[in-house]
């Protein structure tokens, strides 16, 4: 995994879509990259856990996409707070503290649930949820063990985030 690192990843899993991004560091339960959701484009960070993942790979397309962000001046290696990937209550802890802000996702990737955290407990995480319109509202319940990424500090997120915060 090692020789990945700060290279252009393809998460393949066996029940969803392929996810790809730059390899930022990993942990035995988690992956954190820059996200590469179209084209050219990094924009923001996704912490997915290490379940049904059926392989990460590159390939000539993630080279030739590297080759490319390299010609603009895109840094992958921009240094980001440093995400301790031990645990996911250390990990949403990390995020909400330096960013204020993420989504979680659960199996299904066109679902995802943006907010800031409220309150962690043994089983469960509870957001505060922010809608459409940048409006904080009702709290969200969700089970740890059903949640598959945690994405933070993307345009979406801070958009959302900066809207809320000058309402």
């Amino acid at each position: 995994m090692k020789k990945l690192l700060n290279k252009l990843i393809i998460i393949e899993f066996e029940d969803k879509e392929p996810q790809k991004g730059i390899l930022i560091n990993y942990s035995k339960n988690w992956f954190l990259i820059k996200s590469n959701p179209v084209d050219f484009v990094l924009d923001g960070y996704s912490i997915i856990k290490n379940c049904n993942i059926k392989n990460i790979t590159t390939n000539d397309d993630t080279e030739f996409v590297e080759k490319a962000m390299e010609l603009k001046g895109i840094s992958v290696g921009k240094k980001i707070h440093k995400i301790p990937l031990k645990n996911f209550d250390s990990i949403v802890e990390s995020i909400q503290k330096n960013f204020g802000i993420f989504s979680l996702a659960k199996k299904r990737g066109d679902a995802i649930y943006p907010g800031k955290l409220k309150k962690l407990t043994d089983e469960k995480i509870i957001l505060t949820w922010i809608d459409l319109n940048a409006n904080w509202g009702e709290e969200r319940e969700f089970t740890k063990d059903k949640i598959r990424t945690i994405d933070f500090d993307s345009d979406y997120l801070f958009s959302l985030k900066l809207l809320a915060e000058n309402k």
